[in-house]
């Protein structure tokens, strides 16, 4: 439980609020069983709840470019990918070798892009240079 008051924010030499008015203590609740009570200032959780607003935001912005790809990006497993261009999943794997379709791998899962896919039904995916 905790109980939330109204004291006098005690200024540290850095300006940060001093925790001098957290406080916990323990009493008997029902059934006997222990309970911890903590009083918090209201200064110091609006503060902390600030602190909390800015570690959001900056995640937000660090992982926003990463989302915008996940969700411009479409992928498709095996099973859709060898429906979409009416082959057998060995010749999707040949053409993985070959590098005619590219792949992505997660947890021994195998995905492959949407737009790769149907650049390859178009016959517009450039071959990528066999090693000798």
């Amino acid at each position: 439980m905790i109980v939330f008051c109204n004291c006098k924010p005690n200024a540290t030499s850095d300006g940060n609020i001093g925790m001098t008015y957290v406080n916990s203590f323990y009493f008997r609740g029902l059934n006997d069983a222990d309970m911890e009570i903590t009083v918090l200032d209201i200064q110091i959780l609006k503060a902390l709840h600030r602190e909390v607003k800015e570690v959001s935001l900056l995640i937000s912005e660090m992982t926003a470019p990463y989302k915008a790809l996940q969700q411009a990006t479409k992928w498709l497993d095996q099973q859709e990918a060898c429906q979409l261009l009416n082959i057998s999943k060995r010749t999707l794997q040949t053409y993985r070798e070959k590098g005619i379709l590219g792949a992505t791998q997660i947890n021994r899962k195998t995905y492959f892009r949407l737009s790769e896919v149907e650049l390859l039904m178009q016959g517009e995916r450039p071959l990528k240079k066999q090693k000798k």
